[in-house]
């Protein structure tokens, strides 16, 4: 039997329901649109353009000021859709440069305001682009892992294009990222770009030749209590980790290279020689004493109760035996040279709270296992190395991607008290970083408030989604080597520990090495090679005298006078010297306009801020000093030295008096090195001070 058809009574009546229900629901959206959160900042920000209005076509355009939803598109990274600019009305407009958020005019940056529709906000500040309600915008929503960045963190943002260790007006980031390299994360963590980071801690091979059991023991015990200014971390190791620890490494041979031969006390030296061959050599130039110096290399205030006499010898006369990557370079130090500062090191800078020597030591077998072990287990060979060994290394877990870890897959442990937020998981991590949970193994490095902000910001660098080939910044790759017999000599006197040629090595000296050759005289570069004299006063790092042969002076300063040239560096413009006129004309723009002497010093009298003048001729060719004066940051964006704009009249009028400016007549009194900031004798040679 069939079931009866429904009435047609009945079938209106429910289209009629489904009808208003429809109608219900369309009108839902445009009532539901009205009253959105940002239509409320849209009216604000209309009644401030009213206020604020100069003229009466502003009043017009903010009149003209529809309300809906605004948005940048970005085809470079996905097609992003970034509705920031919903809220954030003001951020290109100047007369918001006081406005309260949201519409702020936004500070002034490499890329803002040019770059707003290349880029958007959201890459930079974090957030959620297709949001236009501020929780949801602002990622502050448990379904969102990306919230905005914390303002004191948004540098962490541009190394996501830039890859660079320095990223140019990102000092924080900048700094974090040195920091990162300096403290050795590379060796325990794997971060993607960093695969051939090397680490500056000492070889380990031989230390049992090199200092005591008992200052080994001190050491690992609490390093900072020895060397306050260390970067070694603080393991928290037992006294029985350390025991064994400590024999495994007193174990360790010396390379072939390393090994001191036969037991033999050197002879004793001069002590107050060397005090002098200590200042003369510029030791501070790179090390610390007592907190004072550059800082780039080991502190050696207490280096008399750590090592023994014979290593240190050894060690002086070729440090690049001992530690073939050292940026030290071989000093030719004669054998008294080297006693006489062996002397004076040994015996001015002690520590009285280092322990004394103690007995001799001999690893038992099951110690030096159980301290192999430990060796392993705390990832030591991150940092470390020992000849003949492949320890496992970079035993703490991958950070390539932490910068935008969901926080729900973040460990807190037992830290009730972190807000669930990644940024303040990573500062407490660095800072305290056994505090989650019992059996963690990351040191304690000690590190400052400041240090732990820049530590943090490199850290939130590091993107999970990798950017796009056409926006990245990518690090430079230095791939030139000085070649031939030149390199060879470079890699002695370790050139680019201070230096940089073509994009590699250091920049301590702040002087880039490739256009040397058009930049100075010859003949005066085989002089300072051989004798390196005090160009500017106000530096602490000076040029260091390392007492190369001066057949090795000559070559070295033929090699950059012919090769290390730059073709758009002229010459020489007088060749027959420059004219009188215009060395005259030249004075008066020196004194009397530009007022020079207020930073260079002539004569004795005038400013330290920048190089001497006396004798500028001889040193500098007169191509390179008319060069420098129409455009110094042509040299270097960081010079100082401003750029006045000067015509080409007046700086060849410059060029000439500069150049012409005498050497002084050396003074009665000074030091044989003829340096004139320096006597040997002086009070200022003692304990490491230049």
């Amino acid at each position: 039997m069939e079931p009866p058809e429904p009435s047609s009574d009945r079938l209106w009546f429910w289209f009629a329901i489904s009808s208003l229900a429809c109608l219900a629901a369309l009108a839902v959206s445009p009532v539901k649109d009205y009253f959105q959160e940002y239509r409320g900042y849209q009216d604000r920000f209309r009644e401030l353009m009213f206020h604020r209005a100069g003229s009466l076509q502003e009043v017009r355009r903010a009149r003209a000021q529809a309300a809906g939803i605004r948005q940048i598109w970005i085809p470079d990274f996905g097609g992003r859709v970034d509705r920031c600019i919903t809220c954030h009305l003001g951020v290109e407009d100047p007369k918001m440069a006081d406005a309260q958020q949201p519409f702020r005019l936004h500070p002034r940056t490499p890329h803002t305001p040019a770059d707003f529709q290349r880029f958007g906000c959201v890459i930079c500040h974090g957030g959620q682009g297709r949001a236009t309600g501020r929780d949801e915008a602002h990622g502050l929503v448990p379904d969102w892992d990306a919230p905005v960045l914390p303002v004191r963190y948004t540098e962490a943002a541009c190394g996501r294009c830039h890859e660079a260790d320095a990223v140019p007006e990102a000092s924080l980031l900048s700094a974090g990222r040195a920091l990162m390299s300096r403290v050795g994360c590379y060796g325990c963590h794997k971060v993607a770009g960093h695969e051939d980071w090397r680490s500056e801690a000492p070889d380990l091979s031989g230390l049992g030749q090199k200092t005591s059991p008992a200052w080994l023991r001190a050491w690992l015990k609490s390093p900072r209590d020895l060397r306050p200014g260390t970067w070694m971390p603080d393991f928290r190791l037992t006294d029985d980790e350390i025991d064994v620890l400590v024999q495994f490494l007193w174990a360790q041979p010396p390379t072939a290279s390393q090994d001191l031969g036969p037991e033999e006390d050197p002879p004793r030296g001069d002590q107050g020689r060397g005090k002098v061959l200590f200042s003369e050599s510029r030791c501070i130039s790179c090390h610390t004493v007592e907190g004072r110096g550059n800082g780039s290399a080991p502190e050696l205030s207490g280096i008399g109760s750590k090592v023994n006499r014979r290593w240190l010898a050894a060690y002086l006369g070729n440090p690049h035996a001992f530690e073939p990557a050292t940026r030290m370079p071989r000093y030719r130090f004669s054998r008294r040279d080297v006693l006489d500062l062996t002397e004076y090191l040994m015996e001015e800078f002690t520590d009285p709270s280092a322990p004394a020597a103690g007995p001799p030591l001999r690893p038992a077998q099951r110690s030096f296992q159980d301290g192999e072990a430990t060796y392993k287990k705390y990832g030591c060979a991150g940092c470390h190395r020992i000849a003949g060994r492949s320890d496992p290394v970079q035993t703490g877990p991958d950070l390539t991607g932490i910068g935008e870890k969901p926080a729900s897959l973040l460990d807190f442990g037992r830290r009730d008290d972190l807000p669930r937020r990644l940024p303040e998981w990573l500062a407490a991590k660095v800072s305290q970083p056994r505090s989650f949970r019992d059996g963690l193994k990351m040191p304690d490095f000690g590190f400052t408030e400041a240090d732990v902000g820049a530590l943090v910001t490199a850290l939130l660098s590091l993107p999970r989604e990798e950017v796009p080939e056409r926006l990245r910044d990518p690090a430079p790759r230095p791939r030139y080597a000085p070649p031939g017999r030149f390199g060879v000599l470079v890699s002695e006197y370790r050139c680019l520990s201070c230096h940089q040629v073509g994009g590699a090595g250091e920049d301590i000296s702040t002087a880039p090495l490739e256009a040397e050759g058009s930049r100075v005289r010859r003949d005066w570069l085989k002089r300072y090679l051989l004798l390196p004299i005090t160009l500017r006063p106000v530096l602490a790092e000076r040029m260091i005298p390392l007492r190369m042969p001066e057949a090795e002076a000559a070559f070295m300063a033929d090699f950059m006078d012919n090769v290390y040239r730059d073709n758009g560096i002229p010459d020489e413009i007088f060749p027959a010297g420059p004219p009188a006129d215009q060395v005259e004309r030249g004075r008066k723009l020196f004194f009397e306009r530009y007022g020079c002497q207020a930073c260079h010093m002539v004569g004795g009298k005038g400013g330290y801020y920048g190089p001497l003048l006396d004798g500028a001729g001889e040193r500098l060719r007169s191509g390179w000093i008319f060069w420098w004066l129409r455009g110094p940051q042509r040299w270097r964006a960081d010079v100082r030295e401003p750029d006045y704009g000067l015509d080409e009249t007046d700086a060849r009028d410059l060029a000439a008096y500069v150049g012409s400016i005498p050497a002084p007549k050396p003074a009665a009194g000074r030091a044989a090195s003829g340096d004139p900031s320096r006597s040997a004798g002086s009070p200022r040679a003692g304990r490491g001070v230049p």
